[in-house]
């Protein structure tokens, strides 16, 4: 992924808005480059830092941006077991259903 690409992916992180293969190509890139990653928590920082002082709220966003990235981490680990486990589902299913066609024709 390019810079120019990450960085119009950062509104739709920010409203939890990627698929999964971008999810995963936007957080590997942010992890390895600084200058997104900054870009990133300017992009934040504007857009949350913003909706707090309108709600006269008291934050620390460096530690939410911080959080919002773990949470991100762990919901592509789910996805991604739940994607895996739909594959398992269906191949279980297909060899139920060959395995009753079998018996049906030949018993």
């Amino acid at each position: 992924m390019t810079c120019k690409e990450a960085d119009k992916l950062i509104p739709l992180f920010l409203d939890d808005d990627l698929d999964n293969r971008e999810l995963a190509e936007f957080l590997n890139h942010v992890e390895t480059c600084a200058g997104c990653k900054e870009e990133l928590t300017i992009q934040f920082l504007v857009k949350v830092g913003m909706k707090r002082l309108e709600d006269g709220n008291t934050f620390n966003l460096r530690s939410e941006l911080d959080a919002l990235l773990l949470d991100a981490n762990k919901r592509l680990t789910t996805r991604r077991y739940l994607v895996l486990s739909s594959y398992l589902l269906q191949a279980v299913v297909l060899a139920l259903g060959g395995t009753a066609l079998f018996l049906a024709l030949f018993l």
